[in-house]
């Protein structure tokens, strides 16, 4: 557990930011137990790699075209582009 006083959401996001770009660039698993959250949505893909994101993404669109089961949620397909973040060679 690591503890840290921040003053803003804009503190908490960059510090957040900071240790998930530091476990994708190592190689390690961006979740445990706890899953992964709405906030790692822009790390997923990256962390997966684009082909079997893509394959989340086709599923996703087969088994709910009309997009009602945990839309914008946390596969992050509702990211857009520039906000993703491949840290490690894909």
């Amino acid at each position: 557990m690591i503890l840290a006083k921040m003053s803003s959401l804009e503190e908490f996001k960059a510090y957040h930011a900071g240790i998930l770009d530091a476990i994708q660039k190592s190689g390690a698993a961006m979740s445990h137990h706890h899953g992964i959250g709405k906030m790692f949505g822009p790390w997923l893909e990256g962390a997966v790699g684009r082909n079997e994101y893509g394959v989340i993404r086709a599923l996703k669109q087969y088994f709910d075209p009309d997009n009602i089961m945990n839309p914008g949620g946390t596969l992050g397909l509702d990211v857009p582009q520039e906000e993703k973040r491949f840290l490690k060679a894909l």
